[in-house]
This record gives structure tokens, sequence and C-alpha cells, in this order.
């Protein structure tokens, strides 16, 4: 190899670290004005977590039922949602490991997942949560630690998980490419300032009513939960018993379609999964009944509109008003 041809692998080397820094600055500094509007909805979540200090009462936690599903301002004004769209516990137990660096603890976690996503760490993990720079490194070191991925898993989800700390062109070049096209930034300022207003809450759903039942639901025979999701849910209440807050864990409602197609197994295996926290942990609450409601509850399969969640975010504030202010 002659001279020339160093030179020019060193220029080469030169423009791709150029344009991999390009796509690094705008992944992490313009997101409002290249991801599609449900970045919004995290980035406000995630600004209000890491930016802000002022004490809530009461927080809700969890993922898109319990975002969509609690509205904070029925319950008190210092009530805040700081669920997110697709979250397991892992991730909301980095959030409130976060949230607890800046806030002083609330009183109060009221925690609802989607009773079909406690068996896999879906596409949301890597799509959403590291795609939107949601995880530390040291937060994902943990996770992998932890067993979050098997021993010939592991070095491919770190891998990937570098692709996305060190914002790989290959993932970011699509986001940018369609915001060249697209006023991303008006649709997604419009959503935070929606998100920031309602205190979180976001609604996800929005047709008057949904009477379909719930494949993701009814189409499992059996429950599963996850093992990593299951010590996650285990470090979230070790967590919240160390802060000296109250968790109460609720289940998101569902339509009577939905209930009367889930397989007998399920229902069972379900809510003993429920007692089995409840037992092991004597001083939280656990809800041990399905919530079956009416059609018009429903803006989608699984998500609350704004009808069902008013109903809903009041029956919680009676129900557990000795816990809510």
């Amino acid at each position: 190899m002659n001279k020339a041809f160093f030179k020019f692998l060193i220029k080469l080397i030169l423009l791709v670290c150029l344009i991999w820094g390009i796509f690094a600055v705008i992944a992490r500094n313009f997101g409002m004005y290249i991801y599609d509007e449900e970045y919004a909805s995290y980035q406000q979540t995630l600004d209000y977590i890491n930016k802000n200090n002022e004490y809530n009462h009461t927080l809700i936690f969890g993922d898109s039922v319990a975002k969509a599903g609690i509205i904070p301002d029925l319950i008190s004004e210092d009530t805040y949602n700081i669920s997110m769209a697709g979250a397991t516990t892992i991730e909301q137990y980095y959030m409130l490991q976060d949230y607890l660096e800046h806030h002083e603890p609330p009183k109060t976690l009221i925690m609802m997942y989607f009773i079909g996503a406690n068996d896999s760490i879906d596409d949301f993990f890597w799509h959403r949560t590291l795609y939107f720079n949601c995880l530390k490194t040291s937060q994902f070191r943990e996770i992998v630690q932890n067993g979050a991925f098997g021993e010939s898993e592991k070095t491919e989800a770190i891998l990937r998980f570098l692709q996305y700390k060190l914002c790989s062109p290959s993932i970011y070049y699509a986001a940018i490419k369609n915001a060249m096209f697209e006023n991303r930034y008006d649709v997604n300022k419009t959503e935070y300032e929606t998100s920031l207003h309602n205190k979180g809450q976001h609604y996800f759903g929005t047709e008057s009513s949904f009477a379909p039942n719930n494949v993701t639901i009814t189409g499992k025979q059996h429950f599963e939960v996850l093992p990593i999701i299951d010590v996650y849910m285990q470090k979230c209440m070790e967590q919240c018993a160390q802060n000296g807050i109250q968790v109460i864990i609720e289940q998101h409602p569902i339509n009577a379609s939905t209930f009367a197609n889930m397989s007998n197994e399920y229902k069972e295996e379900y809510m003993n999964y429920m007692k089995s926290l409840a037992e092991k942990y004597p001083e939280i609450i656990v809800n041990t009944d399905y919530n079956i409601c009416d059609d018009d509850w429903l803006g989608d399969f699984s998500h609350l509109n704004e009808n069902g969640a008013t109903k809903f975010t009041l029956e919680l504030k009676e129900k557990y008003s000795e816990y809510l202010k």
C-alpha cells in the first residue's frame, strides 16, 4: 500500500467521523424537529423528572394505560403522571430512581400496567426507550447484570445499545430524512405543551367507544411474567419501601368482550401473580379484581378515552381517598 492510499484512508475515516458526529448532534439536540409525535410525550416526562424539583404527594406510574387512564388534576393539584408508553417495570424503576434524585419522595404511588405486556421486553425498549435516550449507560449495564439477556444474547444486546447511545447513522437516518419533508417541530411542540399542561397525562385512543375484544390478551391461553420484569417489579417495591412510599397496584379497565374472551387459566394465573405480590409485600395495596368497563370508556383496544379516564380517575380518588390528597 502506498502513501496515497493511506491519505485516502485517513480522509475517509475523518469523513465518516464527521457524518457520524453530525448525526449524533442532531439526534441528541434536535429531537423535537426530527422524531415522530410520540417523542414529545417522552421528552416532557424526562424533563419533568430530571429538571424539576417540585413536590408531588401522588405519582402515577406505569405504561400507556396509566398515562392515558389517570388524570392528575382530578386527584389533586400535587399529583403527577410519570408513566411512559411501552414502559415496563424496568424503565420505570430507573425513572423513579432519577425522580428521587431531584424530588422529595411522594407519599403515594399508583402503579398500573397493561395486563398483556408482562411476558416480553418488546420493541418499545429498543425503538422508544433507547431510541429516545431514556436510559443512562450505567442503568443499561445494571439491566444486563440483572439477567435481562441470556448469555448468548448479551454481546448482541450491548452492541445494539452502543449503536443507540453513540447515535449510529443507520438508526437515526430515517428520522432525519423524513423530517426534511415534514414539519415535525410544530406537532411535537403542541404535544409537549399538552403533556405539560396535563401533568404528564396523554391520550392515545380517542374513539368515542370501542367494542372489540383486546386480542393481545385474549389471544393467550396462559399468563406469563418475564423473569426480568418480575425482578424489577420487586426492585420497584423495595425502592418504594426504602423511601416510605405507599404503593397501590391497580388494574386497567377492560371491556366486557375482552373479559369474556380471556381464558379462565389466564384470568386465574394473572390474579395469582397479583396476589403473590400482595403476600410478599404486605405493606402495598393490590387490586386483585378485574375492572370491567363500558365500551364507551375505551378510545381503542386498551386505552381509555377522555370519558373513561375521567370516570376511572374519579373512582380511584374515592376508592383510595385515605391515601390521596
